[in-house]
Parts: structure tokens; sequence; C-alpha cells
């Protein structure tokens, strides 16, 4: 016996000879109960410079539990190999991307087949590469330990991606835990395991984690380039490849792990400037979370479909009379952008900024212009008011959202052009306090037994922020083309 059951992949030996086998995690009766003979069609991969299968050939008896079986292969997992942190590491990684690209240019579907994250790895010190059945590996982690599932196998595969695509997200991932010593996407270990999982695939999808930069400044550049492009998804637009993996990592023996560190390079990094990055980037994806969830049970617990599509419907009709910045100063640009906060009114935003500015801001703010239509409808009532109302009512507490700005002030940077030219800019800063609803939604999903009382916040977040604006001269009209955000106190709960 070379393994045990906790392993997963075992080898032992069936009528002579040395097999490698899966524990299916049943007694021998619960399996021929449900039925699994077609787990003996599940196929995995052996890569040297070539492709070969391996299959199942039959099923033993082990321990207590039904083995399937099939031909034996020496090696360590990969997971094993990059727990160790060192040159043989990355000598595993090199070997394993390396493979990767044989099986894509073989045939890419096995990538749908067959188990890539580490656990399901094994590689021989010759450099071949064994790649378990999927639907073994996978069967036997989820089986045996749920939580041992999460961090074994879901930590490492992208809930939506396929075929290459998938290798290469999970290929980011390994590199990523072997330079920075940790896995890119975390687990939360005080929830319960469903909902681990799914704030687990919600970190995945939003690309919930911190660069490898900050991490580790002193990582190639080009290499923490590569990884933000694939986990990061507004980075990655840039189509990635395996290739990108061995041009940067180096050929299996080429490079050592020293080599993906540059010193030279780490006095041009500002860590507070990462860290600020990151910061920005983890409060936006908390608030965008926000207001999707709070979008979907709003709709969920008014049950008001109808009511949503006509709100959308009179938004669209509005489009026919979009409003205009021509004849406006830059000054009076600004203004109207941020009072449109205040009213709710997407439309003056979007006229007051080039295409693609400020998508934030203006997703915020039509999110929460649906939802008020609808707790409208429904509770025939305003349930929105902006700060500046609030404040001169007193501030009471209200189980009105508040949402929008106080006390604007605006200061030019630089001069306004008395007879702009196309393409011309200026500069100004503004500086103003937002309101925003507290809501201890940003981080999970309500259960049904929430009210919808319970679920609409009644106390404003505050945040003193400073932005420097940069405004464009185009066609004829002045558009803000960059919002440079900085928050004086930030918040603790949203960085």
């Amino acid at each position: 016996m070379d393994g045990t059951c906790k392993d997963g992949i075992i080898r032992c030996e069936v009528e002579g000879r040395q097999v490698l086998g899966f524990d299916t995690g049943l007694p021998p009766q619960a399996f021929v109960k449900a039925r699994l003979g077609n787990l003996l069609n599940s196929e995995g991969l052996i890569v040297d410079s070539t492709v070969h299968p391996w299959k199942p050939e039959g099923t033993v008896e082990h321990q207590g539990h039904i083995l399937l079986y099939g031909k034996n292969f020496t090696g360590e997992s990969l997971e094993v190999l990059l727990s160790r942190g060192d040159d043989t590491s990355l000598l595993a990684l090199q070997w394993y991307i390396k493979a990767l690209k044989h099986i894509a240019e073989f045939d890419s579907r096995f990538f749908d087949t067959i188990s890539f994250f580490p656990a399901g790895v094994l590689i021989h010190r010759d450099g071949t590469v064994f790649f378990a059945p999927a639907v073994l590996a996978k069967r036997f982690y989820e089986y045996q330990d749920p939580e041992y599932y999460i961090s074994k196998v879901l930590r490492w595969l992208h809930p939506d991606k396929t075929g290459i695509n998938a290798a290469v997200f999970t290929a980011a991932c390994i590199t990523y835990t072997l330079v920075t010593g940790c896995a890119p996407f975390s687990i939360s270990r005080s929830s319960e395991l469903e909902r681990a999982q799914r704030i687990l695939n919600q970190d995945i999808r939003d690309g919930f984690y911190k660069p490898a930069s900050l991490l580790k400044p002193r990582i190639d550049l080009e290499l923490t380039d590569l990884l933000d492009s694939i986990l990061e998804p507004v980075k990655g637009k840039t189509n990635r490849d395996l290739e990108d993996f061995i041009r940067i990592l180096g050929e299996p023996g080429k490079k050592k792990l020293t080599d993906l560190f540059n010193a030279s390079e780490a006095a041009n990094i500002s860590t507070t400037l990462l860290q600020r990055e990151f910061k920005k980037r983890e409060r936006s994806i908390k608030i965008q979370r926000f207001f999707r969830i709070y979008r979907y049970v709003m709709l969920a617990g008014l049950g008001s479909a109808l009511a949503l599509a006509l709100i959308l419907w009179n938004i669209l009709e509005g489009q026919k009379d979009r409003p205009t910045t021509k004849g406006m100063t830059p000054p009076e640009v600004v203004k109207t952008y941020y009072n449109a906060f205040n009213t709710l009114d997407h439309q003056w935003m979007e006229a007051c900024v080039q295409k693609g500015v400020s998508k934030g801001d203006i997703e915020a703010v039509i999110n929460l212009f649906v939802i008020s239509k609808v707790r409208e409808a429904y509770e025939r009532k305003a349930t929105v008011i902006d700060p500046e109302t609030w404040n001169a009512e007193g501030a009471k507490p209200t189980d009105v959202t508040i949402f929008g700005i106080t006390d604007l002030s605006l200061k030019v940077l630089t001069p306004i052009p008395i007879m702009p030219v196309e393409g011309e800019y200026c500069s100004i800063e503004a500086t103003y306090t937002f309101y925003y609803p507290e809501s201890k939604m940003a981080d999970s999903i309500p259960s049904e037994s929430q009210t919808i009382q319970n679920q609409i916040p009644s106390t404003p977040k505050q945040e003193i922020r400073k932005d420097i604006l940069t405004l464009i001269w185009s066609k004829k009209s002045w558009k803000i083309t960059a919002i440079d955000r900085t928050l004086i106190n930030p918040q603790s709960d949203i960085p």
C-alpha cells in the first residue's frame, strides 16, 4: 500500500501488480445500489511528449470501500510539490503547464473531463504528468468531506469557464499561489458550507483578490500583469493563453524561482499606491454586490416584475429627449453631474460625461431609482430622499433610504479656455459628503425568513470625497472625461 483513503488517489496491489485507484467512498452494497458502473467509462490522461489515455480497468474492495483502479502511475501530487515553495515547485508547475499545452494541441475537449486542480494531478520526476478523471477525483473529495472539496477543488476552478479558458484560469491560480505563498481566493471558514461556496464563487466571478504585486512587490511586472489579466474580469479583456505562461515562467528547468522576482523593479513600485488601488476596487465590488443583491431581493419580495418592466419602458422612452451640456461652463457641468445624485437622474449624469466614464456612479443611481419606484408602487409613499432634505428635516431616524451628496465645493485647478478648441482640457476639484445606505447585505444573501423591512437600510453611511475631474471640449460642449476619486474619511466596512 502506497497511500491512504484520505489521499483520494491510492496505489495498491491487485492480482500481483501495482495499480492506481480512486476511492468512491461507498461500500460494495451501496456502490451496486447507486449504479455507478458508468464511472468505468471515465477517462484521464498521461502526458509526456504526447498524450496517452488512462482508463479504469475494474473495481476492487479496499478498507471497506469500492475503488476504481487502472494502470499504475508513480509520482507526487502537484499539491504536495507546490507546498515546498522552492525550485522543485517551479519545475513541477513548468511541467504541468507544458502538459496542458500538449492537451490543448491534441484535443482541448479533454479539459472538460480531466482534473487539472493540484490535488488531481500527479507528476513524475521525469516530467510526465497524470491528470485524473475529473468525475473520480472530484467525487472522492465531495463525498469524503464537503469542506475539503471546497479547498481541494472549487477554489482552483472558475464556476463559469470551460475548456482551455478554464485551464488558463487554474494555471493562473496555481502560479499566484507559488509566487505569493497563498491562494488568490480565500475561503470563508466562519460560514456554513453552502454559503462559503457561494461567497467563493462570487469572489472568483468578481475577481475579488489581492494583486500578487501587493503581497510581493518584487515580483516580475510581466508576470503580475499576466495574473491580473486572467484573475481580474475587468482587466481580462485581452486573451491570454498557456504560451504566455511558458514564455514568462520558462521551459522546464530553464528558470529558478528567484528569476520570477526583480529587485530593480521594487524601487519603482509604491506599496501605498497599490494598497489604495486595491481598496478602491474592493469598495467598488462591495457596493456593486449591495445593489445587485438589494435589487433582486426587492423584486422577489414585492413580486413586481411588471412594475419594473413599466419603469424600464419609461426610462427608454425618456431617451428621446436626452439632456445636453451644450452652452454650459465646466463648473456648471460638474455641478449638474453631482446634483443628479440627489435627483437620481442618470440621464443628466450620462450627459455630463463621456461614454464609459463614471460607470459605477451611474449604475448605482439607476439601480436605486428602479428600486425606489418599485417600492413606491408597493408602499404608496416616497422611499428615497436626498441628504439635504433629510438634514433640513432634522436628520431623524427613518425607514426611507438616504442617498446623495451635501456640501459640494468646487475649485478650478487649471485655467478654463474662453474660446475652447476641440480636444482642449481643464481640471476641477470637487469636495463633498456622500451619503449611501448602510446594509449588512453586501457580503451575504438574506434568507427568505428575513422581512422586507429588515432588508431596507434605515441609517445612511457618510464619507467625505475629493474628486479631481478632467473635462474635455468635444463636439461643441464640455464633457467629464475622467474622475480621480480620493476618500478623505473612508468607512471601515466599505473601504
